[in-house]
């Protein structure tokens, strides 16, 4: 038994929790052509995207949620985004909308660099195919620069993953900095993001 818990101790944390995961069967053999097809016309690949890895990103055309097979996602995701909403206690609530979405793809060795999306209140990173040692998302500590004075971790120890699997879905604020390491698998990985802004 914890020691803590002899001694009557308990984790009290008032701030909100800024990951928060939620699960959806999606329709992946009917996305795939569609997925494929976006590829194909994106004219060239995102900056944050290393080695075998692909994304849509800078496309300006047919973004994913837009698609008639998420149309029952985009209905779904709109009871966990209104939770949030009141979990970070953001005021003047009208509605939140998707102002973005992309898909990106791994193969064996590809990764995506370190980042955050400015300007979005929430990510949504859906896990439409997520196969075995293809790497799980990594959260940078957002508290680093207030532990300078502190026996601080080394510098990767900053980085925490968060396990997940195919159909797994993980909101988090905009602000909060994150990467993909590389894929240690030939087979392909695939995910939807999505920004998240406030409705206008």
């Amino acid at each position: 038994m914890n020691q803590l818990l002899l001694h009557n101790g308990i984790d009290v944390d008032p701030f909100p929790k800024l990951i928060w995961k939620f699960k959806y069967n999606f329709p992946y053999d009917s996305l795939s052509s569609l997925i494929n097809e976006l590829k194909s016309k994106t004219p060239k690949n995102s900056k944050l995207e290393a080695g075998a890895a692909f994304s849509t990103a800078p496309a300006k055309f047919d973004p994913p949620h837009t698609w008639p097979e998420l149309q029952d996602f985009r209905q779904w995701i709109g009871e966990p985004l209104d939770f949030l909403w009141n979990h970070f206690n953001f005021n003047s609530y009208s509605g939140s909308t998707v102002t973005n979405s992309w898909i990106n793809t791994h193969e064996k060795g590809g990764s995506t660099l370190e980042h955050n999306h400015n300007f979005s209140l929430f990510v949504v990173t859906a896990y439409l195919k997520l196969p075995k040692d293809s790497g799980f998302i990594e959260f940078r500590d957002p508290l680093e620069y207030h532990k300078n004075n502190t026996p601080i971790e080394p510098e990767e120890e900053l980085w925490k993953s968060v396990p997940c699997e195919t159909n797994d879905i993980l909101i988090f604020p905009g602000w909060l900095k994150h990467r993909v390491p590389q894929s240690n698998t030939n087979e392909e990985r695939v995910v939807l993001t999505m920004n998240i802004g406030p409705a206008v």
